[in-house]
């Protein structure tokens, strides 16, 4: 029960604008702990949604790999069964270079930049490499903190830059350089369970086409307590026992759709438009908003636990990202298959994608800076075992053929990222700027405004964040 679209899951397997960066990367961290998102689903990282009940951890673990006299103090937020996939491969990458030690420094993603910002300011005792999501990048170039990594190690021959998408290395650059490298290129999908759709007579490979057959499928995969869906008479939408979709993190839910409406949230440019209320965006907005205050589909997103209801076969189409992988192969007993992000809007199919990328400081030199690009290049070579071990798709192009057959959702993602993927806008102001729109899109969701008030307000404080 396979095709292009559907695959089985496989069980058991300078000083102001540093001020601003400080400020900016806070409210990065309030996102990436999903402070500012209406669901229990983590930002685009690595923590196991499984475990989110386990006790909380340390402010940092440490690991200490290989035993060289160059030592490279390592930053990242990548932890649960994900870390363990880095460790192992930090280690593979050590064996490789025996002359080089790695102190890896695990730090939550909630205070990650915040600590990221307190070390740039320090000057002192901050990483020699660390990793930023591609959006991010921008806040740290403007500050004159990053060396200009991708661009010298492609330069320097070390990486193939033709074995990366161009839109990525496009994200990457600012002001001529290419400043960090691609680890992986993930993105967003839907997650469905194959005998919730095979009760109600979906063909588990046929993805809904468009919106109106959307819509039909998240009706039929909608259930009241007494079996009842949306549209029947005494259908009773405070007892719903089954969802057909789930809002989710809207960052990973609702922004895919702009695109697809003709939207985004601002411009592409050097000087962007703000688009967040724009009528392309305030129509991809309301679609979602009905889908919960009209059509009775997916619940409020206020106090709901998505990863919950998916896995006690309570949610029956999961919009989601790539880092689910493991949490999907611990469902044991159920069937779950992925299928590409549907076409809802009217311009164009689209889905969106994050990657992981290297850094280093701008002070980075000699013998350590020549021993961080070899740990880098080592990571890169080898990040078919991020995909196999994470789930999360190389950014190495050439490297993915093969992999189809050991991780399940990579042929969904990766033929929808090859067609219809777009990148997240990467900025400057890029924390400030998803401030503003996340908590607007949760209060139209919630119903606490209409879409378009809310929108204009997320995009008044955008302009300010621009200096506008």
């Amino acid at each position: 029960m396979s095709s292009q679209f559907t695959v089985l899951k496989k069980h058991k397997r300078m000083k102001t604008h540093l001020i601003s960066l400080i400020t900016g990367l806070i409210l990065v961290a309030l996102l990436a702990a999903g402070c500012a998102a209406p669901a229990s689903t983590t930002a685009p990282a690595e923590s196991a949604p499984a475990e989110a009940a386990a006790p909380a951890e340390p402010e940092a673990q440490v690991e200490e790999m290989g035993a060289g006299a160059i030592e490279i103090n390592m930053w990242d937020g990548i932890g649960a069964s994900d870390g363990e996939i880095l460790t192992q491969m930090l280690n593979k990458c050590v064996e490789e270079n025996p002359d080089v030690k790695v102190k890896r420094q695990i730090i939550g993603w909630d205070i990650y930049f915040d600590k990221l910002a307190t070390a740039i300011v320090a000057g002192s005792g901050g990483p020699d490499l660390f990793v930023l999501w591609h959006s991010v990048m921008p806040q740290y170039a403007l500050t004159g903190y990053l060396q200009p990594l991708g661009q010298e190690m492609f330069d320097e021959g070390m990486l193939p830059i033709e074995d990366f998408s161009p839109e990525l290395i496009e994200a990457l650059k600012l002001e001529g350089n290419i400043w960090t490298v691609p680890f992986d290129n993930y993105g967003v999908g839907v997650y469905v369970n194959l005998d919730l759709l095979e009760k109600a007579g979906i063909d588990p490979n046929s993805p809904p086409q468009d919106a109106t057959q959307w819509l039909e499928y998240a009706r039929l995969l909608t259930v009241d307590i007494n079996g009842k869906h949306p549209g029947e008479d005494g259908f009773d939408v405070n007892n719903v026992d089954q969802w057909g979709w789930g809002i989710g993190w809207p960052r990973a839910t609702v922004q895919p759709a702009l695109y697809q409406w003709g939207g985004d949230i601002i411009s592409r440019d050097a000087d962007p438009t703000v688009l967040i209320n724009s009528e392309a965006s305030i129509a991809a907005t309301q679609f979602f908003v009905d889908a919960v205050q009209t059509h009775n589909v997916a619940p409020k997103p206020e106090g709901v636990n998505y990863d919950e209801l998916f896995a006690n076969n309570r949610l029956a189409m999961y919009p989601n990202g790539s880092w689910m992988f493991n949490f999907m192969n611990q469902l044991d007993g159920m069937r779950v298959a992925l299928w590409p992000y549907p076409r809802l809007g009217p311009e164009r199919g689209s889905t969106l994608m994050w990657s992981h990328t290297f850094a280093a400081p701008a002070t980075l030199d000699g013998d350590k800076l020549d021993a961080v690009k070899r740990i880098v290049k080592c990571l890169s070579d080898n990040s078919t075992l991020w995909t196999e071990g994470a789930g999360m798709p190389t950014a190495r192009l050439s490297l993915r053929a093969g992999l189809e057959d050991k991780v399940w959702t990579l042929p969904v993602f990766d033929e929808q990222f090859r067609k219809e993927g777009v990148t997240e806008f990467a900025s400057t102001k890029f924390s400030e700027i998803m401030g503003a729109v996340e908590p607007a899109w949760s209060a139209a969701l919630n119903g606490d405004e209409p879409v378009s008030q809310a929108l204009d307000q997320a995009a008044e404080r955008i302009e300010r964040a621009l200096g506008r």
